[in-house]
């Protein structure tokens, strides 16, 4: 039953018991009314044929709620009609039978007692719209009626006295009163119940997954908490991923690729076990918990799992696999989300294995793995917090060894890993879709640096992720246009790779990257795709020789090769009037055979290791006879 639907229930049944119960006491009322009245000609003669009626209609509602004859607002409606009629045809009577107006005042002061009490039954009960809207229209029946009262005796000229009108104005106030304070009341209460019911409903999207109906990463957490502090038995985490469900959504659309997450759901509820419980984490993630098993127990309900897309793929027509990574509590973690955690890395070494298989956590061989998933987790953090910054790294004129450039070079102080290098966490940023972001952040911080360099031009690497990014160019130039560098003074290092060369859409952005005076230049040239031609076409002002270069130009085995490589890149690099920087100047040895070919530009550890912002400001401000580093 949905949680809806019980709730209504409970509420019918509330309803039931307290009409049940409520009923006879306002007959047991009716009866004292009539033991304890004071005998006069409108008590015997008039009161008991009202209240018999009354009375009659108050069992005949009490029959209905016992046997189900009719709906709560059905009874209600009945029972407030009744009510309304009995009090202005006792009203009508006063004023056609009573000639005492000191009679008619007791009668209606007794009359008053039962109003407050009608209205506020029917507000106990169900004070629907109906209801509302009938009480409001016995509220203008009962002022026309007293009216009436009061203006028939002074049409027939009799005297008034005051107690009269005083009588039925207590009697229509307390009629409005509590008619209103019983449509506020319902209000409020209408409005207390939306927000408790929108609360439930919040609480189930937290615990429950609403379109599997599966409980979600919160109830995981919770049961793992469990097993792991409370119980203490041995139990397994299998991780269940669908492969390629990607594909299914993208060729057969998000409606096929609902119809098969609902269908895995109820296949490894059912192939698991009745004593496995099966969680959705998200997109098409399942975790399946098995208490109580052991290593054994774990691979054969994964075997099984293997099966679970089968009648799944059936129904929407493609077939589908998925991969399942293990991990048992104590033996591989001690903590739920070491646990968690491990049997992901299983998970995704049997993606890379070639999927549509079953493997358990290996510390030795997912370490690497573990790893990617931490620096893919905290990266995205890594700005906020702080933990990214940037070194410049001097790039010199060989001839004089004056600073001409400064590249910009990306750290990351992790703060349980320590330093990461930007060769093992660029590539993540990539993968994870947070180089665009990163890259803007190292963009801004090296315009910022350089105004303080006027003499420097600032180089930063660009990851063709970037590069293909459609706001791109509106990123760089926003970052000029917000730190006030000129844009002769930015260049942008590209990683010498295929997609450059071969994809319109970057010769396009870097032509108006040059358009606006920005430099462009091709970092590890001669390292990788070289595709001379394409080169010719790209706007490119600076070409930076691969540091393998240089390591080979003191070898005796390769250097006369990497001379003449060199001596062919400097002469494109004229051709093309570019600057040609090496890389990678370790030795004095080094340099002196890059003068001697006639290298205009160098970088290197030999010349100076990467610095901060300030040390480089002092580097610059230093008398021109101090030589680099390692020169």
């Amino acid at each position: 039953m949905e949680p809806g639907a019980s709730i209504t229930q409970d509420l019918r049944s509330a309803w039931r018991r307290m009409l049940l119960l409520g009923l006879p006491a306002v007959q047991l009322s009716i009866v004292a009314a009539l033991l304890f009245s004071r005998g006069d000609t409108w008590d015997t003669t008039y009161d008991p044929p009202l209240y018999g009626v009354m009375s009659a209609m108050l069992v005949v509602c009490w029959v209905a709620v016992l046997r189900g004859w009719a709906s709560i607002r059905q009874l209600t409606l009945l029972i407030t009609a009744g009510s309304g009629l009995f009090l202005n045809a006792k009203l009508l009577l006063l004023g056609l039978t009573l000639g005492g107006q000191r009679a008619q005042v007791l009668e209606v002061l007794e009359t008053l007692v039962w109003l407050p009490t009608v209205i506020t039954w029917t507000m106990l009960t169900d004070l629907a719209r109906e209801v509302r809207r009938l009480l409001g229209a016995l509220l203008w029946v009962t002022a026309g009626v007293s009216a009436s009262l009061v203006l028939w005796p002074l049409a027939q000229g009799q005297p008034l006295t005051p107690d009269l009108p005083l009588a039925l104005l207590q009697i229509n106030l307390a009629a409005a009163v509590s008619l209103y304070g019983a449509s506020f009341f319902m209000q409020r209460n209408d409005a207390l119940g939306r927000l408790h019911g929108e609360q439930r409903v919040l609480q189930s999207l937290v615990y429950t997954d609403l379109l599997t109906g599966l409980p979600g990463r919160v109830r995981l957490h919770e049961e793992l908490r469990r097993l792991s502090d409370e119980v203490g038995a041995p139990f397994a985490v299998l991780f269940v991923d669908v492969d390629a469900f990607k594909v299914v959504n993208d060729t057969l659309g998000h409606a096929a690729g609902d119809d098969l997450l609902r269908g895995l759901a109820a296949e490894l509820q059912r192939l698991a076990g009745a004593d496995a419980q099966v969680y959705r984490l998200s997109g098409d993630e399942f975790v399946v918990v098995l208490p109580g098993a052991d290593h054994r127990a774990a691979q054969d309900t994964a075997q099984r799992l293997l099966q679970t897309p089968v009648l799944p793929s059936l129904r929407i027509g493609v077939d589908t696999t998925v991969s399942i990574g293990i991990s048992l509590y104590p033996d591989d973690a001690a903590q739920p989300d070491d646990l968690l955690r491990h049997a992901d890395s299983a998970m995704y070494a049997v993606k890379r294995a070639g999927r549509r298989q079953v493997r358990r956590y290996h510390p030795e061989q997912d370490a690497a793995t573990e790893r990617f998933q931490v620096l893919a987790r905290d990266l995205g953090h890594a700005l906020a917090r702080r933990e990214l910054s940037l070194r410049f790294q001097p790039v010199y004129r060989l001839r004089d060894l004056t600073p001409v450039k400064a590249e910009a070079l990306l750290r990351w102080s992790h703060p349980a890993l320590g330093q990461v290098s930007p060769a093992e966490f660029i590539p993540v940023a990539e993968r994870v879709g947070l180089i665009v972001p990163v890259g803007e952040w190292v963009l801004r911080a090296a315009c910022r640096s350089a105004l303080g360099w006027p003499g420097l031009v600032v180089s930063v690497n660009v990851s063709p992720v970037q590069l293909l990014h459609p706001e791109f160019g509106a990123t760089v130039r926003g970052a000029l246009h917000d730190t006030g560098l000129p844009p002769y003074h930015l260049e942008l290092e590209l990683t010498e790779t295929a997609v450059l060369y071969e994809d319109d859409r970057a010769a396009a952005t870097l032509q108006e990257l040059r358009d606006l005076g920005v430099r462009v230049s091709i970092d590890d040239f001669g390292s990788g795709y070289s595709n001379l031609a394409r080169l010719r076409t790209m706007p490119i002002t600076g070409m930076k020789l691969d540091r393998s270069l240089t390591a080979d130009l003191t070898s005796d085995q390769a250097g006369s090769f990497v001379h003449a490589l060199t001596r062919a890149a400097l002469e494109i690099a004229r051709n093309m009037r570019a600057d040609l920087t090496a890389e990678g100047i370790e030795t004095p040895a080094h340099l002196s055979a890059l003068r001697e070919l006639g290298c205009p530009l160098g970088q290197g550890h030999g010349l100076c290791r990467p610095i901060t912002a300030p040390e480089l400001s002092a580097l610059l401000a230093a008398p021109r006879t101090a030589q680099p580093e390692g020169a």
